[in-house]
């Protein structure tokens, strides 16, 4: 059943089969686009090193954009019961023992590490999250050692012939927890665990060291890291709003990741050679971000000067005119889309939101869509009209979720476009500080 721990670096089936599912419905909750996977050597002993925002999406995120069937290793405390260790072990994952779980249960690492081994010589790829915890900021914190110790004590026990490659993997998600939201995997080059055989051979902390460096500073060119912890919500902020000086279009990848990735360098090194200019410059962006939280909208429909009156008629007559597909997707998915929701609304860590949202909608829809399908087949009977109805509950559905998002969308222009035409102060006052803003950007650029 693949719940057998002693096996798990061989092929399953069960794996096998309920992957595609899983990743079909990983790649609807975010729209995911990869770089770089063809360059991945093949047929090589792999680690790979993923920074850690986002719980659980995470791992999904290389296990749907990888082909194998990898291995991963987690905390071992979400190990404690043994229905959640099967299931865990079934979608191949290992766990690792901390200090903080008990200076007795660090001798289980032995065994872990053995099995490692076991998976690295399969040639499947072993998955670590080396920052050995999740944070939802856009920063790269301090690696732990498990990483390197792992990489060079598996060529020790080994005579140093494994021959073991280390990729980078960064991950970079529009938004942590938006059903919809955009995900960007970016694979980066190999290192080569060879290059640090001989300081680890003439002393071992310093061998784990320096390879333990080296993965961190790869890694950080392959994310978007923001430096300045004083100054991180300004950096955030301002990524998208110069985006469009970077002449590239929103949501086109790797083109976007490219752009913000240069623009939070530059004002990384802004923020610290220019502290006095970097402190008027937050102000300016603080008192621009509760204009807009007071006015209830967002950066992108400030970022044009004025909407076409013509144009907003015409997008509202489509909407008009889609109500009725709208009003059908929305009836028959409700459900399923608003109970993960409720479920979760006392979720304390916001990071872990999308990954049980996603997990209880995996299981929830296909459940709903067959009691549709039933409830259909007993009325009008089991042929085409019932087949047709169920097809088309996951296409109206998801349109149902783009309908809503355009319409909120329109209404932001609508707004803002009457505020404008009304001179609303907190507007006048609001383009005011948007262009100080701009002009902020000559210091930075």
């Amino acid at each position: 059943m693949g719940t057998n721990r002693n096996t798990i670096e061989k092929f399953s089936i069960g794996h096998a089969l309920l992957r595609p599912y899983v990743c079909y419905i990983f790649k609807i909750f975010f729209k995911t686009k990869s770089l770089n996977y063809d360059k991945v050597p093949k047929d090589e002993i792999i680690i790979f090193a993923l920074n850690h925002q986002n719980a659980l999406m995470d791992a999904l995120a290389l296990l749907a954009t990888v082909k194998k069937q990898p291995v991963f290793m987690a905390r071992a405390d979400i190990f404690n019961k043994k229905t959640i260790s099967n299931i865990l072990t079934f979608f191949k994952i290992l766990p690792i023992y901390r200090i903080r779980d008990g200076k007795e249960s660090l001798r289980n690492n032995d065994a872990i590490f053995q099995k490692t081994i076991d998976v690295l010589k399969n040639k499947n790829g072993l998955v670590i999250l080396p920052e050995g915890s999740h944070l939802g900021f856009r920063r790269l914190r301090p690696l732990k050692k498990g990483i390197s110790r792992i990489a060079l004590q598996a060529e020790e026990s080994n005579d140093y012939k494994l021959n073991i490659k280390i990729i980078p993997v960064g991950l970079d998600y529009s938004n942590y927890i938006n059903f919809g939201s955009k995900l960007f995997v970016y694979f980066g080059d190999a290192i080569n665990v060879s290059d640090y055989y001989e300081p680890y051979k003439e002393n071992q902390p310093r061998g784990m060291n320096l390879l333990r460096e080296r993965v961190e500073a790869e890694l950080k060119k392959y994310i978007i890291h923001i430096e300045s912890v004083d100054y991180y919500d300004m950096i955030d902020f301002l990524r998208y709003f110069f985006l469009p000086e970077m002449n590239v279009k929103k949501g086109k990848q790797p083109d976007q990741f490219f752009a913000e990735q240069k623009i939070v360098n530059k004002l990384n090194q802004f923020v610290t050679e220019k502290p006095e200019i970097a402190n008027q410059l937050n102000e300016k962006v603080g008192s621009f971000k509760s204009i807009l939280q007071k006015l209830n909208l967002r950066l992108w429909v400030t970022q044009k000067p004025s909407y076409s009156v013509f144009g907003i008629i015409l997008q509202s007559l489509l909407m008009i005119g889609l109500l009725q597909v709208f009003l059908y997707g929305a009836l028959f998915n409700i459900i399923p889309f608003t109970i993960p929701v409720k479920l979760t609304k006392k979720v304390k860590d916001p990071q872990f939101l999308s990954s049980f949202r996603s997990v209880i909608g995996l299981l929830l829809f296909p459940v709903f869509y067959i009691v549709l399908a039933i409830i259909c087949g007993f009325l009008v009977g089991f042929g085409w009209p019932t087949l047709l109805f169920v097809i088309s509950l996951p296409l109206t559905g998801l349109f149902a979720f783009h309908y809503y998002i355009g319409f909120k969308k329109l209404w932001a222009k609508i707004r803002y476009t009457y505020l404008n035409w009304k001179k609303n102060s907190d507007i006048i006052e609001l383009k005011n500080l948007y262009n100080q803003i701009k002009e902020f950007g000559k210091h930075v650029f």
